[in-house]
């Protein structure tokens, strides 16, 4: 679907884009909001689905309880 292939690409600008501001000492670019919003949603679900609820829900609210890491690839 063009709607899943749209996402898709947003993801990898923004994981990519952070990735390059990082190895060259740039701040990491900007996202608009909504672009930020569907990223972090796409991420936490394929986070959830890796590791649980529970483990996802942890790493964001109680530092003390999470996991050592929950990542979504």
């Amino acid at each position: 679907m063009l709607d899943d292939l749209l996402i898709t690409r947003m993801l990898e600008i923004a994981v990519h884009g952070d990735d390059l501001a990082h190895s060259t000492g740039l701040p990491t670019p900007a996202l608009s909001a909504d672009v930020a919003d569907t990223v972090v949603v796409l991420l936490s679900r394929l986070a959830a689905r890796r590791h649980g609820t529970t483990a996802v829900l942890r790493a964001l609210s109680r530092a003390e309880r999470a996991p050592t890491t929950i990542t979504a690839f």
